[in-house]
């Protein structure tokens, strides 16, 4: 990986870690992008990738099938998860996406599972703020939960990077959460995707 990277003329790779050593590695050398290897998440994983995210914008590579992982390492701030197989050149667009903005990436073959996980204490949620959502609100949490950057999502929807910063604004406090990441996680973990699907469906049939 880090043969790859020293090819790309505008990423400097700046040194590795592991274990516990990361956090003090990120915290010496203030890297804009730390991308963390970790086929498991255990406690101790989680509070290092915690303490982390803090400090840098982490990419944590793990098995795409490990969906509950995904949603997890999103809530601990994690701001792209990618699986292990992910192309080099997918690699690195996504660190260059990560590095300049505030996007967040997971694999689309955690996206398609992600309708599945349990929703034992979030559908009331889900309730409440679907109705609250505007049409433009909606389009935008939908591409936000395919990872799409603000640019992305201003050239998708034709309105400005501006416009897009306040509708996510907006999202975040409905949501009740501090980050488009952990947006991410709670509209999928409260079924709030499902619902929205439902509704788009149950309007293309009326």
């Amino acid at each position: 990986m880090r043969a790859l990277l020293d090819q790309q003329p505008d990423i400097v790779v700046i040194g590795y870690a592991s274990g516990t050593d990361s956090e003090a590695a990120a915290a010496d050398s203030t890297p804009d992008v730390t991308v963390v290897v970790a086929p498991a998440l255990t406690m101790e994983n989680e509070r290092e990738l915690a303490a982390l995210a803090a400090l840098t914008k982490v990419i944590h590579i793990t098995r795409a099938e490990s969906v509950s992982r995904s949603i997890e390492v999103l809530r601990l701030g994690v701001r792209a998860v990618l699986a292990p197989d992910t192309s080099a050149d997918e690699l690195i667009h996504v660190l260059r996406t990560v590095s300049v903005g505030s996007t967040m990436v997971i694999p689309e073959a955690a996206r398609r599972s992600l309708d599945h996980l349990p929703r034992r204490q979030a559908s009331a949620l889900a309730a409440s703020v679907v109705p609250s959502l505007t049409p433009r609100e909606t389009e935008v949490i939908v591409l936000l939960t395919q990872g799409k950057s603000n640019a992305e999502i201003a050239e998708k929807l034709s309105i400005s990077t501006a416009t897009v910063r306040s509708h996510v604004h907006h999202l975040l406090r409905k949501l009740g959460v501090g980050s488009r990441a952990q947006a991410v996680a709670v509209a999928y973990e409260t079924g709030l995707m499902a619902a929205i699907e439902r509704n788009s469906k149950d309007s293309g049939r009326s």
